[in-house]
């Protein structure tokens, strides 16, 4: 019996090996939930974009613009200021939230679809003389589900889902915005 555990004692060791290399390297930053959330500091307002949907969830009654003004409307309640175009450019970050809903319909009832929200604002790249670029700083990005054609408003409350974890970050780093 001694002699089968010496004998297995080599084989877990190697795999035990194989297993703490093959393990990804941490990284030496915050995580990258963190790193977006401390993004949205000091942001003082974002401007709200949907772009456009498909013309079949349109038909069943979702619109782009009743989509942003719930978003507006939920963002001004917490505390978050929402800026017209003009007004966004004019702020350091010029920071914008982008809501995008893609579907398609399966002929049968159904759609797919992902909503994803976006926050993208100026940065400037560490690189001396490097210009000031917009990138995304911070997002929810969506999986791939399914709704009936006669619930599309499920998608308007997935969107809306997305737009309270961006609230709750965004008050985490900025209290001082919340809405008493």
């Amino acid at each position: 019996m001694q002699l089968h555990i010496r004998g297995l004692l080599p084989i877990a060791l190697l795999i035990a090996s194989i297993a703490l290399g093959a393990s990804p390297p941490h990284p030496a930053g915050p995580p990258p939930e963190e790193a977006e959330r401390e993004s949205l500091r000091g942001l003082n307002g974002i401007e709200v974009r949907v772009e456009p949907l498909d013309s079949q969830i349109e038909q069943r009654g979702l619109s782009e613009g009743k989509i942003e003004q719930d978003i507006r409307q939920r963002l001004q309640k917490a505390g978050v200021k929402v800026l017209t175009e003009r007004e966004r450019l004019a702020t350091p970050a010029a920071a914008i939230l982008i809501v995008r809903v893609d579907t398609t319909h399966d002929r049968i009832g159904r759609f797919f679809y992902s909503t994803d929200l976006v926050l993208a604002q100026r940065v400037k790249l560490a690189t001396p003389g490097a210009p000031e670029v917009s990138a995304v700083t911070w997002k929810k990005l969506g999986v791939i589900s399914t709704v009936a054609d006669d619930n599309v408003k499920h998608l308007a409350d997935q969107v809306l889902r997305k737009v309270d974890q961006f609230i709750k970050d965004y008050l985490a780093v900025n209290p001082d915005k919340r809405n008493p």
